[in-house]
């Protein structure tokens, strides 16, 4: 009986699924060499390199990049912050140089759960993955618009090191 059929028997066929992509990552992490981007590296865990809430009052035009100098990651997830009034657009480096149009350079919006009425309280989420697990997600391409100034989304990113 191999591994796999273990697992299978003993926790079910999800648990095993689980395991054996478990096992899975941490083979491809010993051995070989990361041929993603330069702006990390390749490995087994798990690092938050962006965390909390993302301020871009700072910014011309309320409009920032989640980084100011190319950082890679292989997770990101950013938030409509619960509580604010203001969506949030997110889209790319068009965005900064779009006088008045901001919101129309944009390729997503965010909307927040402003009173708690709907959805258990939890506002709107964009969540962007690598499915390869290889750190390639340029955060410095990433830019964020709050719709009313000073509000402010939750941004997360994760790097595989």
């Amino acid at each position: 009986m191999n591994r796999r059929e273990l697992l299978q028997k003993t926790l079910g066929i999800g648990a095993a699924a689980l395991a054996v992509s478990q096992l899975q990552l941490r083979g491809q992490s010993s051995g070989n060499s990361y041929n993603g981007p330069a702006g990390g590296t390749r490995g087994s865990q798990l690092v938050t390199i962006l965390a909390g809430p993302f301020d871009t009052s700072s910014q011309p035009n309320g409009v920032g990049p989640l980084v100011a100098t190319p950082q890679y990651a292989t997770y990101l997830r950013i938030q409509a912050h619960p509580g604010q009034e203001g969506k949030i657009a997110i889209g790319g480096p068009a965005m900064a140089s779009a006088s008045g149009n901001i919101p129309n350079s944009s390729f997503l919006e965010l909307w927040p759960n402003w009173d708690g009425s709907w959805d258990d309280g939890r506002s709107d989420t964009w969540i962007l993955s690598d499915p390869k697990w290889l750190n390639t997600i340029d955060l410095s391409q990433i830019y964020v618009y709050p719709e009313i100034a000073g509000e402010t989304p939750i941004v997360t990113a994760f790097q595989l090191v």
